[in-house]
């Protein structure tokens, strides 16, 4: 009794780790300054070992270019996530911009969201710490904000990756992570399709001749195709490992509990990842071209093309909005494993749109255990009723205004040719804050 007590400890430690690892570790690309210069080159993926997972590092030395395109597409969906929540509680932010804004003057724990990436060496290969957390990692819900005296931050080396945005697993904004980084992956890809950035892939060449409609066919087509393709077999790699794992019969409950978890939250990842590129593939518009006498129209040439980012971060910050409460059910059999509705009054959801397990927490204090770092000393709309008004935003806990002074460009004069000169001018505005 007492080896398989321990037996089941060890086992349900060892999921705990693991699942704190198994964030979206890739994210950490968007900001790989150290190593931009080197991707595309196939030494760049050994070193990328600590940051990807083992399919994604057999891909990344299959198809070294491609690297490239997967930063630009982590890049554009940090981005596309932080203009799209940037007036919620939650604001998609690193840990890294947040700290001296979030705790207001507060110290923090330590914790750091990534692994960092060992430097490259001819001579020797230093293997760079562990992460202590990861807040992506399994979290529950708190029953109130963090109160725990925090402890002296620690110094550490500086790392060449910068942190992945700050969410709970589970919840309903890491599905639209999930959704706007696969989607950020595919978006950046298919562009380089087209643009003839990559040798292994070009137009959609597919789409020829006349349409139905009486125009021909024409032009470079968005290779949609291929970039959601790719995202699939890159970014899914890590969910698809832990989805296929087989729950082990000899754990106790916690254990059990945990690996179970692990599972659904992988299924939950993956159908969101999904949704992300759907939303590409059923946004793909028609643009057209006129040739003619004086722009008659005469003959109308068209190709397939996305839309912009922008347009994908709004329809997915939509789908976040109606997202779906689901439940985890297995088939009797026990061989199928997948995602219901929680409640029989929800509508059933579909391949585009986004899921999640758990409810979030109100992101209203930092807290630790719930990945939340609260909005203390964000700024805050007066006037407003909405979530970015001070009453919402700041929790009801106050806020504090003060005045300050910007620089603005301003008497812009157009001289020929071709320069525009501006002055500088102060401008005195009234910032509120959050206490």
């Amino acid at each position: 009794m007492g080896r398989m007590k321990w037996f089941n400890l060890f086992v349900a430690l060892s999921i705990l780790a693991i699942q704190s690892a198994s964030a979206i570790q890739w994210l950490a690309l968007s900001r790989s300054s150290a190593v931009a210069s080197a991707i595309g080159t196939p030494f760049i993926c050994d070193q990328l070992a600590e940051t990807l997972d083992a399919k994604q590092v057999q891909f990344c030395k299959k198809h070294p270019g491609f690297m490239m395109s997967v930063q630009t597409g982590a890049s554009r969906a940090i981005d596309e996530c932080k203009f799209q929540f940037r007036t919620r509680r939650w604001n998609c932010s690193t840990l890294d911009e947040t700290a001296a804004a979030a705790t207001n003057g507060r110290q923090l724990p330590t914790i750091v969201p990534l692994a960092g990436m060992p430097q490259a060496s001819t001579r020797s290969k230093k293997k760079t710490a562990k992460v202590s957390r990861d807040l992506y990692s399994n979290v529950t819900r708190s029953d109130g904000p963090y109160k725990a005296k925090p402890p002296k931050p620690r110094k550490s080396p500086p790392s060449p990756f910068g942190p992945n945005p700050v969410v709970p697993g589970g919840t309903r904004e890491a599905a639209f992570v999930h959704a706007i980084s696969a989607a950020g992956v595919a978006h950046a890809l298919t562009r380089a399709c087209s643009a003839g950035e990559l040798d292994d892939c070009g137009c959609d060449r597919t789409v020829r001749g006349a349409s139905p409609e009486g125009f021909q066919w024409a032009g470079c087509s968005d290779n949609v195709h291929f970039g959601t393709s790719f995202s699939r077999t890159f970014v899914d790699a890590r969910e698809h490992r832990f989805s296929k794992r087989k729950p082990k019969a000899n754990l106790n409950g916690t254990a059990a509990a945990q690996q179970q978890m692990q599972i659904w939250r992988a299924l939950m990842n993956l159908h969101n990842n999904e949704a992300g590129r759907k939303i590409i593939e059923k946004s793909m518009r028609i643009e057209c071209k006129c040739h003619g006498v004086s722009g008659s129209c005469e003959l109308r040439t068209c190709w397939k093309a996305m839309p912009s980012f922008r347009e994908i971060g709004e329809q997915l910050k939509e789908k976040f909005d109606s997202a779906t409460e689901v439940e985890p059910r297995t088939s009797h059999s026990g061989s199928r494993r997948h995602l219901v509705p929680r409640s029989p009054t929800y509508k059933p959801h579909t391949d585009a749109d986004l899921v999640y397990l758990d409810r979030s927490p109100d992101y209203c204090e930092y807290d630790s255990k719930t990945g939340s770092l609260g909005t203390h000393g964000r700024p805050c709309n007066k006037t407003s009723k909405a979530i970015d008004g001070c009453d919402l935003l700041c929790c009801n806990r106050g806020y504090k205004s003060h005045r300050e002074r910007r620089a603005e460009r301003c008497m812009c004069k157009f001289h020929w040719c071709c320069s525009v000169h501006c002055k500088t001018c102060l401008r005195e505005v009234e910032v509120h804050t959050c206490m």
